[in-house]
């Protein structure tokens, strides 16, 4: 039976069909109005456009063809061969209905945009259930990008090089890449590969690497099974003072460092590395792995880069070193040269705001949350963080955590002089407290009574009992959508608002794997990615509690969830 308090009715989301087809109801740890992953029937506006041309394989002809809805071209290139001088003031559409296109490395061209995902010519659109398929047939990286370029609605998928990005490599420019859904994409290890140094730099981006001040817009895509060998960001990575915009994504069961006896793939879904910016704002980030001992299952950001941190809900990522969800360093490892001058604020602070991190794991299982470190510049509010082993780990840095709820272990270990002292203010830190060693002033925080600095109040718990727990009778794997099915043994309760909440999935009351509810209704729960292998399938759920204040609660206090 379902334990289901009658307070379920405040839970902060709506139920919605999977990839938000229909509502536009916030995914809690998101944006507003923005479910992360695709928008699968998106429309487009071709009224922007001076020439519009479209391509069905199944029934186009590139000889007798124009390139209309009636007489569609059957490639790709013959439609970019009818193009007459894109400019800013003349832009092209290309619309592509659903087939496979096996094609060599493929060139975006400025001011052109691709979309995919039709049923034919001029039909109904669906990027799921009608694909357009960019195949690299394990042989050749997909995509070279070009500014003022847009690729929407396509599938990306077995991309294979010996270098940085094997779906998609954006060096310099700035295009968009939106409702595309990137699988299957790796790349392999630099050869020679013989690095003096452990943390040296190998072929990043297993989908997407972001080069030399590339700022693109990756939005609304779903990143699911890409790897690298030896490299950072198993589905993107970031490097050398790029600040590209990626939101309301979803990135399930990343890896990077397949084939890594060195230390350099940090960063089992996303990289951000050396003095990039931009933000990473409304994603889900669940299941991924940085494996050979490396860093950051879920995100990984070093080497003075600060994008914005927003609004992500990140959930049951691990590592085989430190930091299975969040990883933050300033420094990075140095050994046959000095460290860098700590830089000035304007130039690095990191924003972690509004993020979720549950169930993530790291090997030590003392930082599986997250770990701050390496003389790093950060402000935290409004973040939660529960149940994952290992919580708010922070290290030689210079911190301001205001409004966080911390329901779980926390650390504050060594110091530097040239660090400025840090400061707790309006936390909940439910404890226990491992370690404070560093300088640091507290505010009005709830901690336990042995924290130095008080007083402080009592921890206590203000929180509504709207989580929801049951037994589950099947699952499936559902590999059109990239999702797994439950089944319930009961209906769920009516109004229980589940989409976007950390769920545990175990065969008990505790252990389990965690993920994120994609759609719920009925007695079904569809969650992102796939589960784990193991020897006997779950039998129990419970989905998460939103750690919504009681009415009564102080203000001022722990996170408050958006609206």
């Amino acid at each position: 039976m379902f334990l289901t308090p009658a307070l379920c009715r405040n839970a902060f989301l709506a139920i919605t069909l999977i990839f938000g087809l229909m509502s536009a109801t916030a995914v809690r740890g998101a944006v507003s109005g923005h479910p992360p992953g695709p928008r699968v029937a998106e429309e487009v506006d071709l009224r922007p456009y001076a020439q519009v041309f479209y391509v069905d394989v199944a029934r186009g002809d590139d000889f007798r063809g124009d390139g209309s809805t009636l007489r569609p071209f059957a490639s790709l290139p013959r439609a970019m061969e009818a193009i007459s001088r894109p400019s800013a003031d003349a832009r092209v559409a290309v619309l592509v209905a659903q087939g496979r296109f096996a094609l060599p490395t493929w060139a975006l061209t400025p001011h052109v945009d691709l979309y995919g995902g039709f049923e034919s010519a001029g039909g109904r659109r669906d990027v799921l259930a009608f694909p357009t398929i960019f195949d690299g047939l394990e042989s050749n990286r997909i995509i070279i990008a070009a500014d003022s370029a847009r690729l929407d609605g396509f599938h990306l998928v077995n991309g294979r090089v010996r270098g940085k990005g094997a779906a998609i490599l954006c060096d310099g420019t700035s295009p968009v890449f939106r409702n595309c859904v990137f699988t299957g994409n790796r790349t392999t290890p630099p050869v020679p590969w013989n690095p003096l140094f452990l943390h040296e730099t190998g072929n990043d981006g297993g989908a997407i690497m972001v080069l030399r001040g590339g700022a693109p817009v990756v939005e609304h895509c779903l990143f699911y099974d890409n790897q690298t060998e030896c490299g950072r960001g198993g589905a993107v990575a970031v490097d050398y003072h790029s600040n590209p915009v990626v939101r309301h994504n979803v990135f399930a069961n990343n890896r990077a460092g397949l084939h890594d006896a060195m230390r350099s793939s940090d960063g089992g879904a996303v990289s951000w590395f050396r003095g990039s910016g931009g933000e990473f704002r409304g994603n889900i980030v669940v299941g991924n792995e940085a494996l050979a001992k490396n860093d950051a299952g879920g995100l990984f950001v070093a080497l003075w880069s600060s994008p914005l941190i927003a609004d992500n809900v990140i959930v049951g990522n691990s590592a085989e070193d430190d930091a299975g969800g969040l990883f933050i360093g300033g420094q990075e490892h140095r050994y046959d040269r000095p460290f860098d001058e700590y830089p000035s604020a304007e130039d690095f602070h990191v924003f972690v705001t509004g993020n979720v991190l549950v169930g993530n794991s790291n090997s030590t299982r003392n930082s599986g949350a997250m770990r701050v470190t390496m003389e790093s510049r950060a402000t935290f509010r409004h973040n939660l963080v529960t149940e994952n082993t290992g919580g708010f780990y922070l290290q030689r840095s210079e911190i301001v955590a205001e409004q966080n709820t911390v329901w779980q272990d926390w650390r504050f270990v060594e110091d530097k002089a040239t660090l400025g002292p840090s400061v707790f203010r309006g936390n909940i830190l439910a404890g226990p407290m491992a370690a404070v060693e560093a300088r640091l002033r507290f505010e009005r925080n709830m901690a336990e009574a042995g924290v130095p600095g008080g007083p402080h109040l009592p921890v206590e718990d203000l929180y509504l009992e709207d989580g929801l727990t049951g037994a589950l009778a099947k699952l499936t794997f559902d590999s059109r959508t990239f999702t797994t099915r439950l089944k319930t043994r009961e209906p769920l309760p009516a109004g229980s608002n589940l989409v976007g909440r950390p769920i545990r999935l175990g065969d008990g009351q505790r252990g389990g794997q965690w993920r994120v509810v994609a759609s719920a209704a009925g007695d079904e729960i569809t969650v992102w990615g796939r589960l784990d292998s193991v020897t006997k399938a779950p039998g129990f759920f419970q989905v998460l509690r939103t750690f919504t204040p009681r009415p009564d609660s102080p203000a001022g206090l722990g996170r408050v969830p958006s609206p």
